[in-house]
């Protein structure tokens, strides 16, 4: 429960301030309702535990009158709009060289999936009023999540996936038209891909060239990001290989998209921040919920109390 017009109790004093403010015979004769009238005539009495009763019954009711004045009201779930801002596809490499542990993040050391896991994990949550979707690659290209607008499932798969699962290989090719294959499939406007690999191609069927060529025809734009630290003089490899930058660069380029480079947990998340800017969702910022005001239960029931009132005004009035 909330208060739509919270200022409105400010008044409660009101009536309090007039009667300290002006002498007692200005305000009886200024007072000239009947019912208030009779309800003063009353109070003038020498009934001190009537004039009192009488007194709290007043206020109870401007109470009521305020509140319904300050417009109490409850509201429902944020409305999800039933159509996305923006189709994007995720295309994550999972390949076996996602496991190795170069990365940190708060002092301890991550895979770069994990970091993925976490970064991207926190990108999907903040796009509601979105349709995503999730395909991972390695030897092959596997379609995790289709295009849908439950954010927290895809989340939720994101989560479930282990380096590896899709063989040890890199098939960025295969992934990429894959994505956009599943794009053109549900007629999605505004699609975007954003693909991310820490190697380069190895595997599959298709070139990374041939995955940007379908990209391009269906109009589909592609972020690219290479993702992994830097390789060290001397530190054993997963991997074997470094991220192809260039061909990353050539796909993004080629698409109307951008390429980033991350190298370490907060470089990869600076990237995400820089794509949710990239690509906003113009209905993510409605945050729309439906409201049932209330003001009119405290309405009712002071004018209950003012009918009560002045059926025992009239019950004890002397035939």
């Amino acid at each position: 429960m909330s208060l739509a017009w919270p200022w409105a109790l400010l008044a409660l004093p009101l009536p309090w301030l007039i009667w300290w403010r002006l002498p007692a015979r200005v305000s009886a004769d200024r007072l000239r309702h009947p019912l208030v009238h009779s309800w003063l005539a009353a109070s003038d009495s020498r009934e001190p535990a009537r004039s009192g009763r009488l007194g709290f019954w007043l206020w109870l009711v401007w109470l009521l009158l305020i509140v319904a004045l300050a417009r109490p009201q409850t509201l429902g779930p944020p409305l999800i709009p039933t159509q996305p801002g923006r189709n994007i596809m995720l295309v994550v490499d999972l390949s076996l060289s996602m496991a190795e542990a170069d990365m940190e993040w708060q002092g301890r050391p991550l895979s770069r999936y994990q970091a993925v896991q976490a970064v991207v994990g926190d990108f999907v949550r903040q796009r509601r009023g979105d349709a995503l979707g999730l395909v991972v690659f390695g030897d092959f290209a596997a379609l995790q999540a289709p295009l849908t607008p439950d954010v927290e499932a895809v989340e939720g798969v994101l989560r479930t996936l282990q380096p590896g699962m899709a063989g040890n290989s890199t098939a960025i090719g295969d992934g990429l038209a894959m994505a956009v294959q599943r794009l053109h499939e549900v007629q999605a406007s505004d699609a975007v891909i954003i693909l991310l690999s820490d190697g380069e191609n190895t595997a599959g069927e298709l070139s990374p060239q041939q995955g940007a060529e379908a990209a391009e025809a269906s109009g589909v734009r592609v972020h690219s990001i290479g993702f992994g630290a830097e390789p060290r003089l001397g530190v054993f490899s997963m991997s074997g290989s470094t991220v192809d930058e260039a061909t990353l660069k050539e796909i993004a380029e080629r698409t109307g998209g951008q390429y980033f480079r991350a190298r370490s947990t907060e470089e990869l998340a600076e990237v995400y921040r820089q794509l949710d800017a990239l690509e906003p969702s113009p209905q993510r910022s409605l945050n729309a919920r439906q409201a049932r005001d209330w003001f009119w239960l405290p309405a009712l029931v002071a004018l209950l109390v003012l009918s009560l009132g002045r059926w025992l005004a009239l019950a004890r009035r002397p035939v």
